[in-house]
């Protein structure tokens, strides 16, 4: 008896089958408009970090900040030759005692030594001075460092090669989490000050309490695009003083998969990685039924007020890579219900009731 009501109700649904769709726009996945596909997944495999690192300075020449040690000695000395330590001001110069003011950033330690000479000559201050210079310490950055990398901490870093390539060296490298973006948070940067205005060079005066009148630039954000940094000035990648660079995580990405499956529930998708659509299918187990051949990727673009509904096939998926498309952070997956799927799903029912005839799809 339960066979033949199987097989009436069988015939009946089968009559009513119809083809089509619910209303709306389908795209088709084997033919999508690329506006529509799901972008590449990013990586850090290829990312290469020398791109982040401006023009490197001369290490050898002087910069505004270090500090150096001058002594004058002339030979006539009865005692030690007194030496001085200040450090270069922004202008470049350094007040040296006796001589005044001498314009030295940019050169070497030796090019330094002669051109104090000189000027202590042409300024009558001396006949036949010996001049030495030593470089005692470089100025430096403090460049804080956080979120995906090693290491994350303030580092003291030298201005002359205060990058953001430095910084990410100093901070161990990026982490597994690191995702391509990267945003550097810049301090309030002081307009150089007229030259009658400067602030004397000695180490004690430096870098000197900024006057009520000095004005400063407002603090800005640089974005960097791990995957795309040729595209910034070679200013964009210079940090200073007080600088941040924050390294982003990778944001967890998700897909849903409903109707015919067997585990029907939110999936995370694999870093680094492309999920397809028969990838995605899988992580819910298959379907429930094998006639179940229809799918719909609902898709949310940026750009787009409404879903995007992509109608794909499972047997052409399988067949074609095409038709097998890329998924998207998001993306509904849902294998729908056709007539046929429920001519079967509704036949399945009566096995629990006995029926155990070969019926195809079950």
């Amino acid at each position: 008896m339960a066979v033949l009501l199987a097989r009436a109700v069988f015939g009946t649904l089968l009559a009513s089958i119809a083809t089509g769709c619910a209303g709306g726009v389908l795209y088709d996945a084997s033919h999508l408009p690329p506006q529509f596909m799901a972008p590449q997944t990013s990586s850090l495999d290829n990312v290469n970090l020398s791109q982040l690192a401006r023009t490197v300075g001369d290490t050898e020449s002087l910069y505004p900040g270090d500090i150096i040690e001058v002594s004058i000695a002339t030979g006539l000395e009865q005692e030690k030759t007194p030496a001085w330590k200040m450090r270069i001001s922004e202008q470049g110069v350094v007040d040296v005692p006796l001589v005044g003011q001498v314009q030295i950033a940019g050169m070497g330690v030796t090019q330094a030594e002669q051109h104090i000479r000189d000027e202590s000559i042409r300024r009558g201050k001396f006949v036949a001075p010996n001049v030495s210079v030593i470089l005692d310490k470089r100025r430096s950055h403090r460049i804080t460092v956080v979120g995906a990398v090693e290491e994350p901490a303030t580092y003291e870093i030298p201005a002359s090669n205060s990058d953001v390539m430095a910084a990410l060296v100093q901070a161990g490298g990026l982490s597994e989490e690191a995702d391509t973006i990267v945003e550097i948070k810049h301090p309030p940067t002081p307009l150089p000050l007229a030259a009658a205005d400067a602030p004397q060079a000695t180490l004690a005066g430096y870098p000197g309490t900024p006057s009520p009148e000095r004005q400063f630039l407002p603090p800005r954000t640089v974005r960097i695009d791990l995957e795309n940094p040729d595209q910034l000035a070679p200013d964009d990648l210079q940090l200073q003083d007080g600088s941040t660079v924050m390294v982003r995580k990778k944001p967890k990405r998700f897909i849903h998969v409903i109707g015919l499956v067997n585990k029907a529930d939110q999936f995370e998708m694999p870093e680094g990685h492309e999920l397809r659509l028969l990838d995605g299918l899988a992580l819910a187990g298959g379907r429930t039924l094998s006639i179940a051949d229809k799918v719909h990727v609902i898709r949310q673009l940026p750009d787009q007020p409404e879903p995007v509904v992509i109608e794909a096939s499972v047997t052409q998926a399988k067949r074609d890579t095409s038709s097998n498309i890329r998924l998207a952070p998001g993306d509904v997956v849902s294998v729908e219900e056709t007539p046929a799927t429920f001519v079967v799903g509704t036949i399945r029912e009566f096995v629990g009731f006995g029926f155990s005839a070969p019926i195809p799809g079950l």
